[in-house]
């Protein structure tokens, strides 16, 4: 049996409700989601973190001036 077929096996036991699942879950969502935005970033997508600075300090300026 193949490590990856083990480790299958022993997340199959784990029940549906478990907690440890659903950090488990969570977890790779957020490890993916870095990925994905890491790529973005280094193929040239994405907002210089200047911007986002300013847009920010824009959106609270407009909710404090109102």
């Amino acid at each position: 049996m193949s490590v990856k077929e083990t480790i299958h096996q022993w997340v199959d036991r784990i029940p549906d409700d478990s907690l440890g699942l659903r950090e488990l879950y969570e977890e790779a969502r957020l490890d993916l989601a870095i990925a994905e935005a890491k790529k973005s970033l280094a193929e040239g997508r994405g907002i210089p973190i200047e911007e986002v600075i300013a847009r920010f300090e824009e959106k609270c300026r407009l909710r404090h001036s109102a």
